[in-house]
Parts: C-alpha cells; sequence; structure tokens
C-alpha cells in the first residue's frame, strides 16, 4: 500500500509540474511530437539538371554488444572486435560522377542534425563502416564532413565540404534506419 502511494504520489507531481510548464504528459512518448526524430526519407541527388529520387537501403549492424557499452568501446579501441554498419553488395547500384554531389531529403530539425556521410569499405561482397551505438545516437566512425541547410519546412539540403574520393558512401542517421547509398566514380565512366 506504501508503495503504491508513492508512486501515485510521484505521478501527481509530474502531472502538475508538466502542466505548469505547459507540456502534456503524453509529448513524451508520442514519436511524432515536436522534438523527436523521425527517419531520414524522400532522399533525392542533383545530377547537373534535376532532382532524381534515391532508393533507401535497409542495413544492419553487427559487433559486440552493439558497441553501446563502455567494455565493447574500449575493447574495440584496443584492436578487439568493432562494431559495423553493414550494407549488402559489393557496390552502390547509384553512380555519381560528381565528387561534390548535392542532396535534398524530408526530415525534421533533430533528424536533419543526425544526417551523416559516411564512407564505406568492401570486404566479403558486403559494404561496411564502423560504427559507435551510444546513448546520444549512433556515430559513424568513417564520416565525412557535410554542409546541411534548410531549404525549407521539412526539407534540408546536405552536400560533402570537400570533395570525395571514388568509394562507397551513403546519407545515413542511425543503425536502424534506412541509408541512402552511392557511389562516388572517377569522372569519365
Amino acid at each position: 500500500m506504501r508503495d503504491s502511494m508513492r508512486h501515485y504520489a510521484a505521478a501527481t507531481v509530474l502531472a502538475v509540474l508538466f502542466a505548469a510548464i505547459g507540456t502534456p504528459l503524453s509529448a513524451f512518448n508520442d514519436p511524432d511530437a515536436e522534438g523527436e526524430s523521425q527517419r531520414l526519407a524522400k532522399v533525392t541527388y542533383y545530377d547537373d539538371s534535376a532532382w532524381l529520387t534515391m532508393v533507401l537501403a535497409a542495413g544492419s549492424f553487427e559487433g559486440p554488444a552493439g558497441g553501446a557499452s563502455p567494455t565493447a568501446r574500449i575493447k574495440s579501441e584496443m584492436g578487439g572486435p568493432k562494431t559495423y554498419f553493414i550494407l549488402a553488395g559489393a557496390g552502390s547500384e547509384l553512380k555519381i560522377g560528381n565528387a561534390r554531389p548535392r542532396f535534398r531529403f524530408s526530415a525534421d530539425q533533430a533528424t536533419a542534425q543526425r544526417v551523416q556521410l559516411a564512407l564505406f569499405e568492401v570486404k566479403d561482397e558486403v559494404r561496411r563502416t564502423p560504427i559507435e551505438i551510444g546513448k546520444g545516437g549512433t556515430m559513424f566512425n568513417r564520416g565525412v564532413e557535410l554542409e546541411v541547410t534548410k531549404v525549407r519546412d521539412g526539407v534540408f539540403e546536405a552536400r560533402p565540404k570537400k570533395s570525395l574520393q571514388p568509394g562507397e558512401y551513403a546519407l545515413v542517421t542511425s543503425e536502424a534506419d534506412p541509408a541512402a547509398d552511392f557511389t562516388i566514380v572517377a569522372r569519365g565512366y
């Protein structure tokens, strides 16, 4: 009885506090509430004449404990097993000849701030890149600096700050979300 009274009292205090600041309690569990991230969606790239839609690829990850535990991170830094984000296939179907491609995507502000451009290596007919999964999100360790600007509400544009070398890349937000993958090829392909 005492425990249930304490829980009731704590819930009442929280409800009063949230009412005082004007935030409904349900907003903290609602994934569509403002401030919550959503997936990267409707990604396009500019091919020097038009905006073309990119197909998003589902990825997977492999490694010790998802890389989230401090022990797994320490072992990884000391040459132990690493956690990787994996894309199927040795290369993307999308080939881009422009070394500084432009991308547009639909997202909220929080998702736009999480977008990263990851460089992949090819091993055993799959593309992979090392990641660290933590409480603050996923860090793609072989990332390339991006300039992300707001075009209009819900639409952002991303472009690498420097020219990309030929290789496998993807716009990514986390290990659980789809990736917009592409291959940078040398001019004249």
